[in-house]
């Protein structure tokens, strides 16, 4: 009996610490994933004033471009240096699914609008890197709710305004379990693992969406709940946005539906306050 609780408190020590390890390897895949987009023309508006072009490399995690100009000298700006920049031609990236189309949604287009005979175009079946994407930026502190500090940052546009969607793409890592179930091949069998506990198998990435509210004073407003605090934002017109969103069957975590919610939303009032 005795050594029977040996081997058990040696294989619960065994389990903490393959768990230990995986947590930390969690955390250095979640912190090290570098987030980099290249397209193949870029247009940038400076905070001077002046625009430059060319094929553009943008670098999300840091927010910084890095524009090939035509004499091939490169030229890296922070988001401090720009007020916009839009860009297309985007290297294809098998992280994502589907290239929206949001132009629609930019000029103010919603379900139901009064704009005269003008209608979505249909959501496209491939992906479709000619299309246009529009980016901004704002001042923001990072989600950090209980800091004032507020730095520079870029967002994509998705929404007319005068209270803007917008959107920030990470890379986010998940795991795959076994296709076994638990605890590999029985009990503490030859993977170590007692059953209940299940197996890691590796990891694959995908672009998470978060969503913000910009307002015309230029606050953000984070969308951690889309329907939820997008509601409190337009809290006057909650009972409104809720039936249209129903009505249209619109959800609130999809980007594209989303950008219609808020172009209604914007079309009820002028702005939420901040």
């Amino acid at each position: 009996m005795k050594r029977m609780r040996t081997v058990l408190s040696a294989c619960v020590l065994a389990l903490v610490l393959n768990l230990l390890a995986s947590s930390n390897a969690w955390s250095q895949r979640s912190n090290g994933s570098t987030f980099i987009q290249q397209f193949a023309g870029g247009t940038v508006l400076l905070a001077t004033g002046d625009t430059i072009e060319g094929p553009l490399t943008l670098h999300r995690n840091e927010d910084v471009i890095l524009v090939t100009q035509p004499n091939n000298t490169v030229s890296t700006l922070s988001a401090v240096a720009v007020q916009s920049f839009a860009v297309k031609g985007e290297r294809l990236d098998r992280n994502r699914n589907q290239y929206d189309d949001f132009y629609d949604a930019r000029m103010g287009y919603f379900y139901g609008s009064p704009y005269g005979g003008m209608t979505p175009r249909p959501r496209r079946e491939k992906p479709d890197t000619s299309l246009v994407r529009v980016f901004r930026v704002y001042r923001w502190n990072r989600d950090n709710d209980y800091s004032d500090f507020k730095s520079p940052a870029f967002f994509e546009q998705l929404s007319s305004g005068p209270t803007v969607l917008l959107r920030r793409e990470s890379l986010v890592q998940r795991a795959v379990s076994s296709p076994y179930g638990y605890g590999g091949y029985g009990g503490y069998g030859g993977y170590g693992y007692p059953y209940g506990v299940p197996r890691t198998m590796g990891y694959y990435t995908e672009i998470k969406d978060n969503f913000y509210l910009g307002t015309p004073a230029g606050a953000i407003i984070s969308l951690r709940n889309p329907k939820k605090d997008l509601l409190a934002a337009f809290h006057q017109q909650a009972k409104q946005i809720e039936k249209y969103a129903k009505e249209n069957q619109l959800d609130y975590t999809r980007a594209r539906e989303l950008a219609f919610i808020v172009n209604y939303a914007n079309s009820l009032q002028s702005a939420p306050k901040q």
